[in-house]
């Protein structure tokens, strides 16, 4: 458990948290070791990937000649499940190291007032309680199910009419383990990122209504909270995951319909953009802090001058000054 002396050392439960990461445990794939996470992106695969090569194989419709698209000719599945999926598994050990950090980085680098330590505490267990709900994670299931089923079965979302997926307006049985199994797999992965950043953005909102100790003349220009800014860096591997799954898509439609790159330029700045703000959402509930921090340094550094300015003139230039002689060699 968390305790007030040591406030950010459950950090890394906004990450390794939730019914999901119990059943891990259960199984023992938790262990947060390279070999481990190596067995747990194959045990993924191995549910996820492979029996759509093997149903597809079984079926015909692994390789080109039966359907007009197959298994090994769909960009936009095989790169999902391939290069996606893997990177939002290891994107988990660098993220859970930085967010526990950041963390502990508002106590040790006292930026939360002593008499507010507990608030602290209370407002990061809060954070804990809602990433660890099972009403959450129940929520993202039934989610992640219903984009897979809504989109393959009732939208006929597909890769044309012939494909290892479907022929005509029928699923095939990879289609059918592609719907039940493998797209809930990633989606449910996606929507579980979404989930920490909105429980790691609640804490940070709670932390920044404290009154925080910033500083104007910090030199990381942002009051001594540039150790959040640099935390963003941590996410490059799970973006690198949400740009494999977008470019997949991308990358479909330029081979099988035709696309140009310049078709599909307003798709990849929109995605851009999206990115932007939801990675940096979280920093942005610290604007009035700062900008709290930078009106009282100004008006602090403000009149340090004007003090400096005013014993100054009245050393040297006011009538009657008797420093005139220690002019000659004077710095």
């Amino acid at each position: 458990m968390t305790t007030d002396e040591d406030p950010g050392s459950q950090a890394q439960f906004f990450v390794q948290a939730g019914p999901a990461y119990r059943l891990e445990a259960l199984l023992g794939l938790h262990v947060p070791t390279t070999s481990r996470r190596g067995l747990k992106v194959v045990a993924l695969l191995l549910l996820t990937w492979v029996p759509l090569i093997v149903l597809s194989w079984i079926a015909g419709h692994a390789f080109p000649g039966s359907v007009e698209v197959p298994f090994l000719r769909d960009p936009e599945t095989n790169g999902r499940l391939l290069v996606a999926l893997p990177l939002l598994e290891f994107a988990f050990v660098i993220v859970h190291i930085s967010l526990a950090v950041q963390a502990r980085s508002f106590v040790d680098l006292e930026l939360i007032p002593a008499r507010q330590r507990l608030d602290f505490v209370a407002a990061k267990a809060a954070a804990i309680r809602l990433r660890e709900s099972y009403l959450g994670e129940g929520l993202l299931l039934f989610l992640a199910y219903a984009a897979a089923i809504g989109t393959r079965l009732f939208l006929d979302v597909g890769t044309g009419d012939s494909s290892w997926e479907r022929v005509g307006k029928s699923l095939t049985p990879a289609g059918w383990w592609h719907m039940l199994v493998s797209l809930p797999f990633l989606y449910f992965l996606i929507l579980r990122w979404a989930w920490v950043i909105v429980c790691w953005g609640g804490f940070l909102f709670q932390i920044s209504r404290l009154d925080l100790q910033l500083t104007s003349t910090h030199p990381d220009r942002a009051g001594g909270l540039g150790f959040l800014a640099w935390g963003v860096a941590a996410f490059a591997p799970l973006l690198t995951a949400m740009s494999a799954v977008v470019a997949a898509g991308l990358a479909d439609g330029m081979y099988h319909q035709g696309l140009l790159l310049k078709d599909l330029k307003y798709d990849v700045f929109g995605y851009v953009a999206v990115v932007i703000l939801i990675v940096y959402a979280p920093l942005l509930s610290f604007l009035p802090a700062l900008s709290r921090c930078r009106f009282k340094g100004l008006l602090d550094i403000g009149k340090l001058v004007w003090d400096h300015d005013r014993a100054f003139e009245k050393k040297w230039l006011e009538e009657g000054a008797d420093h005139r002689q220690d002019l000659v060699g004077s710095p």
